[in-house]
């Protein structure tokens, strides 16, 4: 068999090379369009299986925006304190034997902020018009259209140790009872500075106190120790009762300056060298009976306290009875007290600032009404007929109006 020339076997891959170049294209189209199919009918299933997640996250996304304006920092923190305050504007009418009648403006502005701090602890800061003052922060119109001072009322903490007890530390409100909230021993805007305890059980409560009355830096300390006890409860006839007796003992102050006001004993008698003439342990016993009369509550106390430090004009005592309650808009209530507060039966700097003169060493008679509008204010009105002075030897009679419109908020 003669070979095949050579020139032959080229032109023969020459005319079949088109051929194999078509066959590989043709076959690498066939496996694009698969893979192209392939990944078409995966893109669908990623698609069907997303429609579903992706309505969910709108949603989500949705309640999302409604939630997260509602939870900023400032709002956490906002949310837990409260706010509250009063305006008290007064006229006062006052007749002392001692001194011309005087008649007079004044008003009375507070203003106190709450803090939450946690379930059972709470701190509060408080500012009232009024100077140096330990009474009261009234401020008298009249002197030229002066700035009236504003100091600090209230600074102190409340944590709840238990659900029955209490600790207090600061500048606080007085934490003891008083029967029917009247002020015999204590003034009601007397903030006492230092700790107490308050306990309370339902039908029995109990408080105690470590107040600093005068920090001496020479002399040791006067400082207010009380301790009180009382029961809380109804009788089997309806009557609701409160009773309790109290110790408070003033330490350091036979011999010494009188407190807040030195050689003002106010009310308490002083020796030659104007300091008291004698200490401060006081026993008193508190009661308040509860009930109703054709259906309007009435509340009948009695308050009593005897100093056994002094020697004379030791003993006090304030009684009366309250008709209805004067708490919201159209209600009116009506009260009668009697009060005899010997020279030395309690501490001149600390009792009500309004009866004889903002003194100890006065009895007398008060009067009081008073009716809640609407809009949150309400008006009052007290009048104190009484003497004072018995134990300067300077007694004489002692009358006084307070005409009062209050706003509350």
């Amino acid at each position: 068999m003669r070979p095949i020339p050579s020139i032959l076997i080229t032109l023969g891959c020459l005319a079949a090379a088109p051929l194999c170049a078509q066959t590989d294209q043709t076959q690498e189209i066939a496996e694009l369009r698969a893979q192209i199919a392939l990944l078409a009918e995966r893109l669908a299933q990623i698609e069907q299986r997303a429609a579903a997640p992706i309505e969910v996250e709108e949603e989500t996304e949705v309640e999302q925006v409604a939630i997260v304006p509602n939870q900023p920092v400032e709002a956490a923190w906002t949310d837990s304190l409260r706010v509250a305050g009063d305006l008290r504007y007064r006229h006062e009418s006052i007749n002392d034997d001692l001194f011309s009648e005087r008649h007079r403006q004044r008003i009375r502005a507070r203003l106190n902020v709450t803090a939450d701090l946690a379930e059972n602890a709470s701190v509060v800061f408080g500012l009232s018009t009024g100077g140096r003052t330990n009474d009261s922060g009234n401020q008298t119109m009249g002197d030229g259209f002066s700035y009236k001072p504003i100091g600090v009322d209230l600074a102190y903490f409340n944590w709840g140790v238990t659900d029955n007890l209490n600790l207090l530390g600061g500048k606080m409100p007085s934490p003891f009872f008083r029967p029917t909230g009247y002020h015999l021993v204590y003034d009601s805007d007397i903030r006492p500075e230092g700790l107490a305890l308050r306990y309370n059980s339902g039908s029995f409560f109990g408080n105690a106190s470590a107040f600093w009355a005068e920090e001496r830096s020479q002399d040791p300390d006067s400082m207010l120790f009380g301790l009180q006890a009382g029961y809380r409860g109804t009788l089997n006839n309806g009557f609701g009762l409160t009773a309790g007796a109290s110790y408070y003992e003033t330490t350091h102050m036979q011999g010494r300056a009188p407190l807040f006001s030195p050689g003002n004993g106010q009310g308490n008698q002083l020796d030659a060298n104007g300091n008291y003439l004698y200490g401060f342990s006081q026993i008193n016993l508190f009661g308040e009976l509860r009930f109703e009369l054709g259906g309007e509550p009435v509340t009948v106390f009695a308050d009593y306290v005897r100093n056994s430090d002094a020697d004379a004009f030791d003993k006090g005592v304030a009684f009366g009875a309250t008709y209805r309650s004067a708490s919201n808009p159209g209600d009116w209530s009506l009260a009668y007290i009697y009060q005899d507060s010997e020279a030395n039966s309690v501490v001149g700097a600390f009792t009500d600032s309004d009866f004889a003169g903002g003194t100890s060493d006065g009895s007398g008679h008060t009067l009081r009404a008073g009716y809640v509008f609407r809009g949150g204010w309400n008006f009052a009105v007290r009048y104190v007929i009484g003497d004072r002075g018995e134990g300067a030897g300077l007694k004489r009679d002692y009358n006084r109006l307070m005409a009062d419109v209050s706003f509350s908020y």
